[in-house]
């Protein structure tokens, strides 16, 4: 069995156990509220028996515990043949909420890397800078990137422009003949780093993706670790499936648990993973 059929189960498993811990955590709460309830109700007949209870009252009472009652019963079968499938609702709501979500980041996705790709595209018909000219205008991105960051109020207004500079990054460093990518990947420099997401983007080598996720793991910035993350799917298709180190498939599936759940990186992470799945298959 391949070494990350295996991790992928292992995930699995982990997964569906702490959701079962979950669930059975919920039943015995509703199971002792539903228990109380109902010896409340047995004292309050003991101590006044004359009470008289309607029949709206024991319809509203019904009412109130009928949404809870899931969480005891898959099912409920009432007079009539009224019967309520509880389990398998809230398992079909939580798939389409989990599908709507999943649909959502791959849209926002494509739309932020087809913008960068028009942006790129746009100066491919302007004369190609020199060695020189290139490596100078990598520093005045990268410089303007740390800018940009520290200046502006975090919005959609800040995102784009820094959208703008990685496609000119992309569009440039290609020029730079000597580009020190592994220097740098471990730049303190945070707008030195992008040059190199960039310059990997723009030119995948596959021979750096023992270099460039773990670097893309440590990475701090969110704008920044989405761009090497589409990177590190770049160099993927360089290299191929097939040929991509183990190390490397388990370095990204522990880095999913570091990320938040609605992070668009997770949505990415999981789309890279997905082909090694759908390779083992």
């Amino acid at each position: 069995m391949p070494a990350f059929e295996m991790l992928g189960r292992m995930d699995e498993g982990d997964s569906g156990g702490q959701a079962r811990r979950t669930h059975g955590l919920r039943r015995h709460i509703v199971a002792a509220v539903l228990t109380c309830s109902a010896i409340g109700a047995a004292a309050v007949h003991v101590i006044k028996p004359d009470l008289k209870i309607d029949g709206i009252t024991v319809v509203l009472l019904v009412v109130a515990a009928v949404p809870w009652l899931g969480d005891l019963f898959d099912s409920i079968e009432l007079p009539g043949g009224a019967k309520f499938q509880y389990a398998q609702l809230v398992h079909r709501i939580e798939a389409g909420e989990e599908r709507t979500v999943r649909i959502g980041r791959a849209i926002d996705g494509a739309s932020r890397t087809a913008r960068v790709a028009l942006v790129a595209a746009g100066g491919a018909d302007t004369e190609e800078p020199s060695a020189a000219a290139a490596a100078d205008a990598v520093d005045r991105l990268a410089a303007e990137y740390v800018r940009v960051r520290e200046t502006q109020v975090q919005g959609s207004a800040r995102t784009h422009r820094m959208e703008r500079i990685f496609a000119d990054l992309i569009a440039v460093t290609p020029h730079v003949a000597d580009f020190d990518i592994d220097a740098a990947l471990v730049a303190e420099d945070p707008g030195i780093r992008l040059s190199a997401y960039a310059r990997l983007y723009a030119v995948p080598d596959g021979a750096k993706l023992g270099a460039l996720v773990p670097a893309v793991r440590d990475e701090q910035l969110s704008f920044s670790q989405y761009w090497g993350l589409q990177a590190i799917d770049a160099l993927v298709d360089a290299q191929g499936v097939d040929q991509t180190p183990v190390g490397v498939i388990r370095q990204l599936r522990a880095l999913l648990p570091e990320l938040s759940p609605t992070s668009d990186r997770v949505w990415v992470v999981q789309s890279i993973l997905a082909r090694f799945d759908v390779g083992s298959a």
